[in-house]
């Protein structure tokens, strides 16, 4: 993930001339030559940078915070996710994949590719949120997206009548449409209600009126007949949102009512430590490794035993812990499992450390490698009801 941002990292993290192109791209005299200022010398960039006028400053930094908050190897992939849409002969992703480090891909596509910027950053966005708070349904009927300006302001108005006139917020509301691969991506923001807030202005701390937008995302699929929506602090909303998208976006009069989708994962057979997982042919997965295991004891409220253990030398070193100890009878709550893939372009190996508690909880999202190892999951019968038939 990004790192929180530091001027000084920042800096440091920044070759100098790409610094310097930004720089000159605003029209900025940060008062030192960089091209004559040594890479680790992040002090004395963050010195002339105080020295520049404080709106300045406060513009800049907004564009540095954005650029740092994509630079990390998911950042990178969004960009590329967008850029796909745009470009059909892969020329972004070959020109970013020639880059050396995430600051520096960044900066470049930041300067040289704006129109990508955007939609990059909502993609980022939209992964990063908790699978948890996604409400899904695979049940709609086939029918193809309308994404048209016109259909857009429809489903713009729509969402603001309904909240206006349930609760009086939502006057105002943009939508913003994008594509990535076979999915439709809507991101909605209605207005929410005035809040005051104590901001600096200038020199002077004043008591300032806002009116702050709420967050709505909407993912359709065509193909998986599914419609995914993300709305946090109003989950009330998302049936009568499922049917207001369908008017506007897939000219649908009326929508059968449904149930959210709900993954169900079993992990009764890894409790053996022979279990082999099934994996899907030609994705690059390495290993697999039970990193920990939650027991809850069946006798007593709220009783459980978490093992872990150094599984570097020994993949199956919790079971081993495990078969050490003299216990109650207990049952398997939870599964801890590390996923490491093989190396790529000489790359370090990526792996993804995530936990699976049954019935229906695990942090894993729906896109890059997180869609391989479900895909792993269901091929192994623990998300029985995502094998394909």
């Amino acid at each position: 993930m990004a790192t929180q941002y530091q001027h000084l990292q920042f800096f440091r993290r920044m070759p100098n001339a790409d610094l310097a192109r930004y720089f000159e791209s605003r029209k900025v005299a940060l008062g030192v030559d960089l091209t004559e200022i040594e890479e680790s010398d992040s002090e004395a960039i963050f010195q002339a940078f105080k020295t520049l006028p404080e709106e300045q400053q406060a513009t800049i930094e907004a564009e540095f915070q954005a650029i740092n908050a994509l630079a990390f190897d998911g950042g990178i992939k969004a960009l590329v996710d967008e850029a796909a849409f745009h470009d059909k002969d892969d020329c972004f992703a070959k020109s970013i994949a020639e880059i050396t480090g995430f600051h520096a891909k960044v900066m470049w596509a930041f300067l040289e590719k704006r129109s990508y910027w955007r939609g990059a950053s909502r993609f980022l966005h939209a992964d990063n949120v908790s699978p948890s708070f996604w409400k899904k349904r695979i049940d709609l009927p086939p029918a193809s997206p309308h994404v048209e300006d016109e259909d857009i302001a429809e489903l713009e108005d729509a969402i603001s009548r309904f909240f206006y006139s349930k609760w009086g917020k939502g006057r105002n509301c943009k939508v913003e449409p994008f594509r990535r691969y076979n999915k439709e991506y809507f991101f909605a923001y209605p207005e929410d209600f005035a809040q005051s807030t104590v901001e600096w202005v200038s020199d002077k701390l004043e008591t300032c009126a806002r009116h702050p937008a709420f967050e709505i995302i909407i993912v359709y699929c065509e193909e998986e007949h599914s419609l995914d929506i993300y709305a946090p602090k109003n989950i009330k909303a998302i049936p009568e949102l499922q049917r207001l998208f369908a008017k506007a976006i897939l000219k649908l009069d009326a929508l059968p009512n449904g149930e959210f989708h709900k993954c169900v994962y079993e992990i009764d057979a890894l409790e053996d430590a022979k279990f082999e997982f099934t994996k899907p042919e030609g994705v690059g997965i390495s290993s697999i490794v039970v990193n920990h295991l939650r027991l809850t004891l069946e006798e007593g409220n709220n009783r459980y035993i978490i093992l872990r253990a150094d599984t570097k030398k020994n993949e199956k070193a919790v079971y081993d812990l495990l078969d050490e100890l003299t216990l109650p009878t207990y049952s398997i709550t939870q599964i801890g499992l590390k996923v490491i893939f093989y190396p790529v372009d000489g790359q370090a190996a990526k792996r993804r450390i995530f936990n699976i508690t049954p019935p229906s909880s695990c942090a894993l999202n729906y896109d890059g490698n997180d869609a391989v190892i479900r895909e792993m999951l269901a091929l192994s019968d623990i998300e029985p009801g995502a094998k394909p038939q």
